[in-house]
């Protein structure tokens, strides 16, 4: 199956393209800002990169978050517009899935990991059972949480987080975290693909939403929202 998938949950958008698991072409870029101006401009250049074109796919894939609301919004907006245009199926994954699922070792308790804003991270427990349910908290509380829950397993830490989240997610108890630099990563179209792929996502009947947690930290006028303002 040839598949395009894309996450946009955090500030690394990445589109990445597929052929039964051997990836023909992935595009990843720091975008901080205006994922909605630069993504359709990344899905060309993957494409272009795998040689093919829309038509030559067979399905979609969209990483559903949690996550960045305005990089959510802009991701299934672009991907919503392709599966209107193609008719392709499209394929939804948790954000911190794909990230728990491309690093996870036998036996072991992942500790997947995005910024949350506001102080607070996204994290979800990935092994060889969901020892550790999805969270929205500070990091220092998502640590003690996750101590409590591995038990007597070390907790491997993975994710898109700056290096303080990661002092103070790990303060507690630093000796029962691993804490891997190279994989301290966003989650990725390849991620999200190979989870496709896997059986492991769910088809869009017409009704997939993001997975957004909170509201937006911005706020529309009440004019805006329906509000008769004076």
């Amino acid at each position: 199956m040839r598949l395009l998938a894309l996450d946009t949950s955090t500030a690394t958008a990445s589109v990445a393209v597929l052929d039964d698991g051997c990836v023909l072409a992935e595009v990843t870029r720091r975008l901080p800002t205006g994922h909605t101006t630069h993504l359709l401009g990344l899905i060309e250049q993957a494409l272009s990169l795998a040689g093919l074109s829309l038509d030559a796919l067979d399905a979609l894939g969209i990483g559903r978050g949690p996550g960045s609301f305005t990089g959510l919004r802009a991701g299934f907006a672009t991907i919503r517009g392709l599966e209107l245009a193609t008719g392709l199926p499209l394929w939804g994954v948790g954000s911190l899935q794909a990230l728990g699922a491309s690093v996870v070792a036998p036996g072991s308790r992942a500790l997947a990991c995005i910024d949350g804003r506001r102080d607070e991270l996204f994290a979800q427990g990935f092994g060889d059972d969901d020892w550790l349910p999805l969270l929205h908290l500070a990091p220092e509380e998502i640590g003690a949480r996750a101590l409590a829950a591995a038990g007597d397993h070390t907790v491997v830490l993975y994710g898109d987080l700056a290096a303080s989240a990661v002092t103070r997610l790990t303060a507690a108890r630093p000796e029962r975290f691993v804490v891997r630099p190279r994989a301290l990563g966003a989650p990725t179209g390849r991620a999200v693909a190979l989870e496709v792929l896997a059986g492991r996502a769910t088809l869009d009947d017409g009704s997939m939403e993001p997975s957004y947690v909170r509201p937006p930290d911005a706020k529309l006028p009440a004019m805006a929202q329906g509000g008769h303002g004076r």
